[in-house]
């Protein structure tokens, strides 16, 4: 067979998916038209169908996975996929305990994001004023530039193979290794360093690399879902001491951990943690008991402040000094994002240039241009992070709040580092 008759076999799937104004780019089966996702759906079926199923019937038809709707599963196959599926697993492990970073005793986060749209103008209005004015009284002008990099990222980030978006993410990551290195969080040995929603594990790699020479140094990788493509996997497991841990932050006891005891210090790590996570990650670290002194700093880059949530939220306390109430907390989580949404325009619109930039008439009762809903969107991130960084203080570090990379890299481009 040749290669031009082996591409031919197979076409991309015909689904058309409207959020993204684009064809799926799943590849098909042979006389298929749809990939699995796309099949169309038999909603007639019950969820306890078996493996019993005549097959031949059924051998097309997918059904909703009774345990997550987010993805669907053959219906001859439903018994076994309900054995695999993650959606059903559950952890025996020690290191795990439900909820018990929440925020709430141990109880389940239950709280339901709730939309600026749902507020009306006039309290949006009293919000900004409030935002303004503790922006002016705590956070001006301490928010410093602190652009630095690592010798070993950089020289990675010279290899002419690396396009534009690569080089970006690889910049976040030689500016946070830079930032530990110049607050000496990389040179104690016995340190245990956790990266909490490693993802991929690519700024844990580079973490791993920095402190290869330091005796007894550990990297532990903290992620719920389990990506392809893992970095870590890269690292020789003879030379370098590095753990992934699949669990949910919220639910993470620390303490448990043999990593964490056999360790003397502890510091902490994150990249774009979205929302809430970044409260989590932080409970988390302030729930160690038994190794409680060994916690010497954290950086913490934060994006995605919309999907923050109250009740695991750490700076509660200062919000409430400041006489801030849930629904401003919720409104201001709103606001973040005027600082990173751009022009407001799909990519289509964005393309004429004379596109007009005209406001609904929501945007005109607020009375801001797009420039002014900007500042306040960024001046809702700082507070909502200097609630973050009181708390820390509170745990008796030194905190401090810094631009870390340049707006050109990303536009969540503010970090927490706290130290002893």
């Amino acid at each position: 067979m040749t290669d031009f008759t082996r591409v031919n076999l197979f076409h991309n799937c015909k689904y058309f998916v409207t959020r993204k104004k684009r064809y799926c780019k799943m590849t098909v089966k042979v006389g298929e038209e749809y990939c699995g996702e796309h099949q169309r759906l038999n909603t007639s079926l019950d969820s306890t169908l078996t493996d019993d199923v005549d097959k031949d019937k059924s051998s097309k038809i997918r059904i909703v996975c009774p345990l997550d709707r987010k993805h669907t599963c053959y219906a001859h196959n439903l018994k076994k996929h309900l054995k695999i599926c993650n959606a059903g697993r559950t952890s025996t492990e020690p290191y795990i305990s439900k909820g018990i970073n929440s925020g709430k005793e141990g109880e389940a986060i239950i709280d339901s994001y709730k939309l600026l749209s749902t507020f009306s103008v006039s309290d949006i209005k009293g919000v900004i004023s409030k935002v303004n004015e503790i922006y002016e009284k705590y956070i001006k002008d301490k928010v410093s530039e602190k652009f630095l990099s690592q010798e070993l990222v950089e020289e990675e980030m010279s290899k002419p193979e690396y396009g534009d978006k690569t080089k970006k993410h690889l910049k976040q990551v030689s500016a946070i290794v830079g930032l530990l290195d110049e607050y000496k969080m990389l040179v104690k040995p016995q340190t245990c360093y956790i990266e909490f929603g490693a993802g991929r594990g690519q700024l844990s790699y580079w973490i791993a690399n920095a402190v290869k020479s330091i005796e007894g140094s550990t990297v532990l990788l903290v992620e719920r879902a389990s990506p392809k493509h893992k970095r870590d996997n890269k690292l020789n497991k003879d030379a370098y001491k590095v753990q992934r841990v699949r669990a949910d932050i919220c639910d993470l006891l620390l303490d448990k951990l043999d990593v964490i005891s056999g360790s003397q210090n502890i510091v902490g790590v994150t990249k774009h943690l979205c929302g809430d996570a970044t409260d989590l990650a932080v409970r988390c670290l302030a729930n160690i008991i038994e190794n409680k002194q060994k916690l010497q700093g954290v950086v913490l880059t934060f994006c995605c402040h919309h999907r923050c949530r109250w009740t695991p939220y750490v700076g509660r306390e200062f919000f409430k000094e400041n006489k801030l109430s849930e629904n401003d907390f919720y409104m201001m989580c709103g606001m973040a994002s005027w600082a990173t949404c751009g022009t407001g325009l799909s990519r289509e619109r964005r393309k004429n240039p004379n596109e007009e930039l005209a406001q609904n008439e929501r945007d005109s009762e607020i009375g801001l241009t797009r420039e002014e809903k900007e500042v306040v969107g960024q001046r809702c991130k700082h507070v909502l992070n200097w609630g973050r960084l009181i708390y820390l203080e509170k745990l008796g570090f030194n905190c401090s709040l810094h631009y870390y990379v340049n707006k050109s890299i990303s536009l969540e481009n503010v970090c927490i580092v706290a130290f002893r």
